[in-house]
Order: C-alpha cells, then structure tokens, then sequence
C-alpha cells in the first residue's frame, strides 16, 4: 500500500538560510509514516496497544524546498523481516523533483507488554511476498 499526504512549507518549517529545515522533513516523513500505520489499521482496535519504534532512519537532501511550496510526501513498503519494516519515503517538490528520499526501519511494541512483537498482520499483507 503506497500513501501519500501534503505539506505546504511555513515559516516556521524553515531554517537561517530560508528553506526547509532538516527537522521540520523529518516531522513531515514521521507524520506521513504514522499516517500509513493508521492506514494499514493498526490503532483501530486498540489505540493504545500497539507503538512504532524507529531503529534506523537514513535520508538523503536533494533540493531546497522553500515557503509556500506544495510538497507531497509518499511512503511505500519496501521489505519485511520478522520483527521489523522497511519504509521507503520521498518528499517531492511540485515539479515532482525529490527533496528528501530515504527509509525509515522501525518494530511494534505492544506496549502493555513493552516488548517488540512480529509484525501484525494488518501490516504484514502489505509487503509483496
């Protein structure tokens, strides 16, 4: 399952030198990842059992992105093992040239036991086989 979302930049998302902050990317992919977690249903039965813990993040700065500019965010499923998911994302400019393209690698807690558990189901049938 592929997402996608947008942002349009703010000043406050915006450094010194006037364009996007580092921070203020790594926000958008966090809140575009969430936003596929919620896709996939895994808050839906149980909000509170189940977080996502990111174990590695690894992202790539391609091009200045500046205020007012309408960005879109994708995530797509990139590989599975059996505890953790790979997130492959791209922030791309309106002339669809990537800002920011990378991968996040993160586990499921279940967090009335605070121990990670093999990917559930409803986001295991996402990765291809």
């Amino acid at each position: 399952m592929h997402t996608e979302m947008t942002f349009v930049v703010q000043d406050e998302h915006t450094d010194e030198l006037g364009h996007l902050n580092h921070v203020a990317a790594v926000r958008m992919l966090e809140q575009a990842r969430d936003d596929w977690y919620h896709a996939c249903g895994l808050y839906r039965d149980d909000p509170n059992r189940y977080g996502t813990v990111i174990v590695n993040v690894n992202y790539d700065y391609h091009s200045e992105c500046f205020i007012d500019e309408k960005l879109r965010v994708t995530t797509t499923p990139e590989r599975m093992g059996t505890k953790s998911i790979v997130l492959s994302h791209k922030i791309l400019k309106p002339n669809e040239e990537p800002a920011v393209s990378g991968k996040a690698i993160s586990v499921v807690m279940d967090m009335y036991e605070r121990a990670v558990i093999p990917v559930p189901e409803c986001i295991a049938i996402h990765f291809a086989k």
